[in-house]
């Protein structure tokens, strides 16, 4: 009887450990953690510009839990991630966070946060990158004058080797179906997409017209969406056929709003942002209306990084640059749902899940 009891005991003890676990898929493969850093989203704080130590990662958990300074928590004897934090691209295992003004990328585990290396060659004022075919597509700014110097840094994923090529007005880019996409236009200059094959390196340019500066660009059922301004005060949305290459419609926004930016989608509908506000748009839709407006009191930090992602609006305030910043989260109807403080200047926000 003893024993009967013991195996009794073995296998409910096993059922609770079983049952407690998650799971992927209908064949109970349990869902194991991959750490500290899953099932939330990173805030990357820029960092107050010339001060070394103030630029940093926030992470907050979908419980609400909020973590600061996550890299040099996790790693306090690697090296400086560096100053003038831009943005961070991701891989299937992968954080590649770009520093501005050290001129270097840092490579974390995703989930643990944990050092990997530094990629500090063939760059000059980094700015966005992205991953197609084993290599990472890093834009940079280079002089920051008319944009006829930038140029793109290539990194191999497999040696971190790294090599360039000239673009002009780089900024951002983005990878989908293993072709990337690059919106080359900054501060009003520049009026193009180009197009590149990693697999070939063949590239296609895909003209926007006279002074259609493009800001932002998303991708959606095989169409892109390039959010430019001009200035002639004409701010437009360009609908782009990924199959062709062409554009196959043009939204002017003009009778809407004056500077938008940061374009991104979230279920078949377009959101960008105009100076405190927010606006929505379906992705058949012609005019724009607004969700939101946030009360700030930053000089030049209003509405510094925007998303929207899981039917929430994420957006980041950098105060003064000096002292920590904020972020907002807001239900799609407006609704405020949640106030962090941050690091110094937020200008992102990355999703891991």
């Amino acid at each position: 009887m003893k024993k009967i009891n013991k195996f009794l005991v073995l296998a409910l003890a096993s059922t609770a450990f079983l049952s407690s676990c998650s799971t992927d898929d209908d064949d109970g493969t349990p869902n194991i953690p991959q750490g500290d850093y899953e099932n939330g989203y990173f805030v990357l704080n820029e960092g107050q510009f010339g001060v070394e130590g103030t630029s940093g990662i926030t992470f907050i958990g979908e419980d609400g839990t909020k973590s600061d300074n996550v890299y040099t928590t996790v790693n306090p004897v690697a090296p400086e991630i560096g100053g003038a934090l831009q943005s961070i691209f991701l891989d299937d295992d992968n954080a590649y966070i770009i520093s501005g003004t050290s001129n270097q990328v840092t490579v974390v585990d995703r989930y643990t946060f944990e050092y990997k290396t530094t990629i500090d060659t063939d760059f000059s004022a980094p700015r966005y990158g992205a991953i197609a075919n084993g290599k990472a597509y890093v834009t940079n700014s280079n002089g920051w004058d008319d944009g006829s110097d930038d140029f793109v840094t290539v990194i191999d994923l497999t040696d971190y080797s790294t090599s360039t090529f000239a673009m002009r007005n780089a900024e951002h880019v983005i990878e989908e179906d293993d072709m990337i996409y690059f919106a080359n236009g900054y501060f009003g200059d520049g009026n193009r997409i180009t197009v590149l094959n990693p697999n070939t390196n063949e590239t296609i340019e895909i003209d926007l017209g006279d002074g259609n500066s493009p800001n932002s660009i998303v991708e959606e059922d095989d169409n892109l969406y390039v959010l430019t301004t001009n200035f002639a005060g004409t701010p437009n949305i360009f609908e782009i056929s990924t199959a062709s290459n062409t554009i196959t419609n043009t939204i002017d926004l003009s009778g809407v709003v004056t500077s938008p930016k940061q374009l991104t989608m979230e279920d078949d509908t377009l959101y960008f942002t105009d100076a405190t506000s927010v606006y929505k748009l379906d992705i058949n839709g012609t005019t724009p209306s607004r969700v939101l407006e946030y009360t700030s009191t930053s000089l030049y930090g209003p509405m510094y990084g925007f998303a929207v992602e899981d039917d929430k609006i994420y957006i980041a305030d950098a105060g003064d640059f000096a002292s920590a910043g904020t972020t907002y989260e807001y239900s799609l109807s407006g609704s405020l749902l949640e106030t962090f403080s941050v690091g110094v200047a937020p200008n992102g926000f990355y999703f891991n899940d």
